[in-house]
């Protein structure tokens, strides 16, 4: 017996089946989890890792060979606005119930070749499996802040998600917030749940100056002087409070600080997006809407401070990976983040602007504060990784695996 087969009870060679079909751009926080547990699981003896999206099906590899492919394409483009089609199909619970039940089918009609995996979902609800299954529930946001979501979408993941609780052979969640709550308002049992943290890139990293300045110039802006939100610019993400915050601060500080959004428009952001035009214009806010990958690290690197009072969240990556880049980071007060950050961030209340407003001003008129937070920042993030991620994740699938 090898050694590795002695300490574990299991072989790692074990087969794998994973849905990706958060492996669309622009990836959201389930597309980069997906993605980069992917990449760190192919350092590992597993003997297949075959990925399905909808009735197509492809090895990890050229999963994410395809997913980068595309984000290069996107990006090349303008980031496209939700059509009136696909407003209306959203609104209706029937295209939820019918995607489910296309995509089941799909699955059960290669139900054969697949029956000896261990098939993990890392988006939520579980397809139609017979066989050991494990699924990743990230927040329970549509739950807690139904008003955030379309309405139909919650009504559908509200009504599916006690089954995939039920059916799943074990649950990950990225953190503890997220797991006692799956305890208990779900009667979760204690050990089938376990809290797997998530990475940043490696890519995510401190930068001098110099570092950053090509790319910084191509955005207009200067190294360590400006305010940066990352994430999707929808209500749920604290958008507004941030803003408000902004302009409270001091005419002087705003125009040496701007504020810089990047992200891509979200769910109900009507309002929100005319307001952003308008402060553009008024203010000098900026909107850089989608950013290449190749960009991000150096757009974090460059700023005097990350802020996301999101009101509440799974796990809140962007805050580590702002951590990981070397930058002052404000996150929000009992929340998942508050939870990973643990007193190297500075903690704002929900929706509290003017309170996020004196945190700012004490950040960008205190140097030696801001260098201060963000290498408390930087030590914390040194215990996240996509490594560490991975490794755990795979403990689990030796746990549920059939072999």
């Amino acid at each position: 017996m090898c050694a590795k087969t002695a300490l574990t009870g299991k072989s790692d060679f074990m087969k794998l089946l994973l849905n990706i079909e958060s492996l669309i751009p622009p990836l959201t926080g389930i597309g980069n989890y997906t993605f980069n547990l992917i990449e760190q699981l192919q350092a590992h003896d597993i003997e297949n890792i075959d990925c399905f999206m909808g009735s197509r099906h492809c090895t990890g590899e050229q999963a994410l060979a395809n997913c980068i492919a595309a984000s290069k394409q996107y990006a090349q483009t303008d980031a496209p606005a939700p059509s009136q089609l696909r407003a209306l199909l959203r609104s209706w619970t029937f295209t939820y119930r019918a995607r489910e039940i296309l995509r089941n089918t799909q699955l059960r009609m290669r139900a054969g070749k697949f029956r000896d995996h261990v098939y993990h979902e890392p988006n939520f609800m579980l397809k139609a499996y017979a066989g050991s299954s494990v699924a990743t529930i990230h927040d329970l946001s549509f739950i807690h802040y139904p008003q955030f979501h379309p309405q139909k979408r919650v009504e559908w993941l509200t009504a599916q998600l006690p089954k995939t609780l039920k059916r799943a052979d074990f649950l990950i969640t990225d953190s503890d917030i997220i797991r006692d709550e799956l305890i208990s308002d779900f009667g979760v049992n204690a050990d089938r749940v376990r809290t797997v943290y998530l990475g940043a890139s490696e890519a995510y990293a401190p930068q001098t100056t110099e570092q950053t300045r090509s790319t910084l110039e191509r955005y207009g802006l200067q190294h360590d002087r400006y305010v940066l939100f990352v994430g999707t610019l929808e209500p749920r993400k604290g958008v507004d409070t941030l803003i408000d915050a902004w302009c409270r601060l001091p005419q002087a500080l705003r125009e040496q600080f701007p504020l810089v959004l990047a992200g891509a428009p979200g769910w109900h952001n009507e309002g929100l997006d005319e307001r952003i035009k308008a402060l553009e214009i008024s203010h000098g806010l900026r909107q850089l809407r989608f950013v290449p990958g190749s960009d991000l690290a150096t757009l974090y690197a460059g700023a005097a401070v990350f802020a996301y009072p999101s009101l509440y969240e799974g796990f809140g990556l962007p805050v580590l990976e702002a951590m990981q880049s070397g930058v002052a980071s404000i996150c929000t007060a009992d929340t998942s983040m508050s939870e990973f950050t643990q007193g190297s961030a500075l903690l704002v209340d929900r929706g509290n602007d003017e309170q996020l407003a004196a945190q700012l001003t004490d950040l960008l008129s205190n140097e030696q504060l801001r260098q201060s937070v963000a290498d408390a920042g930087l030590l914390r993030a040194k215990e996240f990784s996509w490594k560490r991620c991975a490794k755990e994740t795979l403990d689990i699938y030796r746990m549920v695996s059939p072999h």
